[in-house]
């Protein structure tokens, strides 16, 4: 009669330590798969966004203003805040949600008049999904739906406070109150940022609303601090109390997506020369733009 030989504890221990050691090494492999998933659904997503662009400027003959109105610096004076998103949706089939915005009218002072099932709608185009960034939060009583993504409004920043440098004055494609078209990219379009990813705001009450378009929050930043700088470093403003950047940032791992007027998507490094990042945000900055890192 043979009998059988069983597995020792040491045996069944360094089986065990095996398969953890295999788990440590395939588990970062996983991840690494799924954020590559993710970052690829952002750059289409990405893609979308700037089509839409360019199908509203077919129509039009200029791209969404960043802004509508302006907020008592320049006419028309205290005019609405929508961003330039909602001037999108009809190109996003978002239509429906567009006509929601309607009746409240652009003389107006929406998108604060606007009822929560409005501003609190999230559309997926506007959303990356490494984003980690809350779906909503409450100002003043009302639920505001947040995004992933923010219009490039130039390269000042910042250092230039709340004045007209960074509102109708900025250097990009998406400034308060005024509008662009191809024929103003005198850089050429696959040298201009259009759009690029955002984390969670600098302040409680403007965690990067799409439907409101504010000089450094919101859906409208700057390239004046670095890529991935993080909120409430680098070059801040303080009029609300407290410091903001305007910076852009992702949570894909060492930089950012950001969509150009050819409808390509880069992936630039957090590390880019500074120069070269301010002045891929400018529509017509008059220089050579050779690397894109």
């Amino acid at each position: 009669m043979h009998m059988r030989r069983a597995f020792t504890l040491v045996e069944l221990l360094v089986v065990i330590a095996i398969i953890g050691v295999l788990i440590a090494l395939l588990l970062p492999a996983v991840q690494q798969a799924r954020e590559a998933a993710r970052r690829m659904q952002c750059t289409n997503g990405q893609k979308q966004l700037v089509l839409a662009m360019h199908n509203y400027e077919g129509t039009f003959r200029v791209y969404p203003t960043g802004r509508l109105g302006c907020d008592g610096a320049c006419a028309p004076q205290n005019g609405p805040a929508t961003s330039g998103f909602v001037l999108l949706l009809p190109f996003l089939e978002q239509d429906n949600l567009y006509q929601q915005f309607a009746p409240y009218g652009p003389d107006n002072t929406f998108p604060e008049s606007l009822p929560e099932s409005v501003v609190n709608t999230r559309p997926e185009a506007f959303v990356c999904p490494s984003s980690t960034m809350k779906q909503s939060f409450e100002i003043s009583g009302k639920d505001w739906a947040t995004a992933s993504y923010a219009f490039v409004s130039g390269h000042y920043g910042p250092s230039e406070q709340t004045g007209a440098k960074v509102k109708w004055e900025n250097t990009g494609m998406f400034v308060y109150r005024d509008s662009y078209g191809n024929r103003d990219a005198l850089d050429g379009l696959s040298n201009v940022m259009f759009v690029g990813e955002v984390i969670s705001g600098d302040l409680t009450n403007h965690l990067n609303r799409w439907t409101v378009g504010t000089r450094h929050l919101d859906s409208l930043r700057t390239t004046e601090n670095p890529l991935n700088t993080p909120p409430g470093q680098g070059i801040t403003t303080s009029p609300y109390g407290e410091a903001y950047n305007g910076a852009f940032g992702s949570r894909h791992p060492g930089g950012a997506n950001f969509g150009y007027g050819d409808g390509s998507v880069h992936f630039l490094s957090e590390t880019i020369n500074l120069d070269l990042y301010k002045l891929l945000s400018q529509r017509a900055s008059g220089k050579v733009k050779a690397s894109q890192n």
